[in-house]
């Protein structure tokens, strides 16, 4: 049975609840740039308050640890996270615009060994790096760091010793083991990573995101699309099948996105970089009592960009990254899976580690929303982990999301 408990979404900061608003300062093709970065109060956030963007262990804030480091002392700049290597030689779609410039920029050296701060864990904010402020959005207890997670280590992080993780649920929770007894009542309300944050629901997605189409074609068909509303096309029908489910509570329709939680930042593009990449792996304990239905749980990794706004994850069917996607590898049926053993997705289901990667446009802002929620309720509980975000040379391309190799 499913019970649901309403909520009240918040706009004002509260434990754990906070905006983000990061810039990063782009040296590229050998010639400094000159600006200063700025915190929530020099752009628009959620709120005018200033925090810090450490977390701790999921269960609380934690100590709130800093941005670590900034740039180095010497006359080289500052160094920035450009990955997939290679010469762009000024040809088409390499984004620099002196011949024979190179498209990497420094190399990155991880930080995140004993850092509980959600940038460094996904490959932001080192020292010698530049410099990022901010902090998350949702409760507080779902959102954490860790080194691993199941019985293998397909869930290793992909850049440095920690990822992030960001829930619908408590994340403390997830290193606890599904029971046997769960099957009583075939995994439709399990023990474990299965709660209601509180009043973290709504039933507006925080701008930018959008759920609405642009249209019949998809803004890689239609550039003249981009800014009308989520360039994939792949969350309407989702948004609109919970809001069809007809959940109500005392007669008043149930928030579709509940217990709501995001990770947001802006950032100056490498003038030599024409792309940008992450690692991302979803679980929910929605499979497998509610697979196919208006209850599915999904993560949405929305870009502002020139090149795109909208969702940048999604299968090669249109889905989101949710419990209906082609991804789901790892669906333990008899909870004998490995690389779910000692977990709360034990008798559940997860995809393996994926990559997506985006076109952007050299020198330009962009934003980024990492953001998962509960759809039609607040309880069975879904979770991403992110990591190894990048700047790269693979621009010309609509967004993809594909397993990790």
């Amino acid at each position: 049975m499913r019970l649901h408990e309403p909520g009240v979404w918040m706009t004002k900061f509260t434990a754990g609840v906070h905006s983000l608003f990061l810039v990063v300062l782009a040296n590229a093709c050998g010639t400094s740039r000159d600006s200063d970065l700025f915190g929530p109060d020099d752009g628009p956030g959620i709120t005018d308050a200033n925090v810090e963007s450490g977390v701790g262990d999921g269960a609380s804030g934690g100590d709130g640890q800093g941005p670590g480091g900034g740039p180095g002392d010497g006359g080289d700049g500052p160094l920035l996270d450009v990955g997939h290597g290679g010469n762009s030689g000024g040809q088409e779609g390499g984004g620099c615009e002196t011949e024979g410039c190179e498209c990497v920029v420094g190399e990155h050296q991880p930080c995140d060994s004993a850092s509980q701060d959600p940038l460094q864990a996904i490959g932001l904010n080192c020292p010698g790096e530049m410099m990022v402020q901010g902090a998350t959005m949702g409760s507080a207890s779902a959102i954490g760091v860790r080194k691993s997670f199941g019985g293998t280590d397909a869930f290793a992080p992909r850049e440095g010793e920690q990822y992030l993780v960001l829930g619908s649920g408590r994340v403390d929770e997830l290193d606890s083991e599904t029971p046997n007894s769960d099957g009583e009542f075939d995994h439709d309300d399990p023990t474990y990573c299965n709660d209601d944050l509180g009043p973290f629901d709504t039933n507006t997605l925080p701008a930018p995101l959008n759920p609405k189409n642009v249209g019949a074609q998809t803004c890689d068909a239609d550039p003249s699309l981009i800014g009308t509303g989520d360039c994939s096309n792949t969350l309407q029908q989702e948004w609109d099948d919970a809001m069809a489910g007809g959940c109500t509570i005392n007669g008043i329709p149930c928030p579709i996105a509940n217990d709501y939680t995001e990770l947001r930042f802006t950032a100056q593009v490498p003038a030599s970089a024409t792309s940008l990449s992450y690692n991302l792996a979803f679980m929910t304990t929605e499979w497998p009592a509610y697979f196919d239905t208006q209850y599915n749980d999904f993560y949405v990794g929305w870009l502002e960009s020139e090149q795109w706004t909208g969702n940048i994850s999604f299968d090669q069917d249109g889905n989101p990254i949710s419990l209906n996607a082609a991804f789901f590898n790892y669906l333990d049926h008899n909870g004998t899976l490995p690389e779910l053993a000692g977990t709360c997705m034990r008798y559940h289901g997860a995809t393996e580690w994926l990559t997506t990667t985006a076109p952007v446009s050299p020198g330009e802002m962009v934003t980024l929303v990492f953001a998962i929620f509960d759809l039609s309720d607040s309880i069975l509980d879904s979770y991403v982990f992110l990591d190894n975000f990048q700047w790269g040379c693979e621009g010309g391309v609509p967004p993809q999301t594909v397993p990790q190799g």
